[in-house]
């Protein structure tokens, strides 16, 4: 699996934020996240599954963060929930269903929505979950509805 191109896109785009040019990082992030999403796993290995995990996850929490820092909450929340469904139809292609890497990643994206419920423009949503800190406790997502 070659993953250069979404390396040098991911790169860039960390360093156009750096440089405060929001246009090129966004551009860049949304051209890593279309190189990983091109990226299929040749061997089918437990490393190159989670490899692959890993960098479809990053690109769509790389997203996340970046809307988030822009003031876009919506934004943000469809590609936190783009990474579970990535990280979902990972684990259907896995032969293996007791890795770790993919019961971490899960609860890396149910963590992710948890802080996003706490900053809802509802404040009783955002109570409702403010202390919660792990992400063992996101039963509780299930009673809210985000739209």
């Amino acid at each position: 699996m070659d993953v250069s191109r979404w390396e040098t896109h991911t790169l860039l785009a960390n360093e156009s934020e750096r440089e405060q040019k929001p246009m090129m990082s966004i551009i860049h992030y949304q051209l890593a996240l279309a190189a990983a999403q091109q990226l299929e796993p040749l061997q089918g290995t437990r490393d190159e599954f989670e490899e692959l995990l890993t960098i479809k996850v990053v690109s769509c929490h790389n997203l996340a963060a970046f809307w988030r820092n822009a003031g876009d909450s919506e934004y943000e929340l469809k590609y936190l929930q783009l990474a579970s469904e990535q990280v979902m139809a990972l684990i259907l292609q896995c032969p293996r269903k007791e890795c770790d890497t993919f019961v971490e990643s899960i609860g890396c994206c149910k963590s992710a929505l948890i802080e996003f419920l706490k900053r809802h423009p509802n404040p009783i949503v955002a109570q409702q979950v403010e202390n919660i800190t792990v992400s063992s406790q996101c039963e509780l997502i299930a009673r809210f509805k985000l739209h």
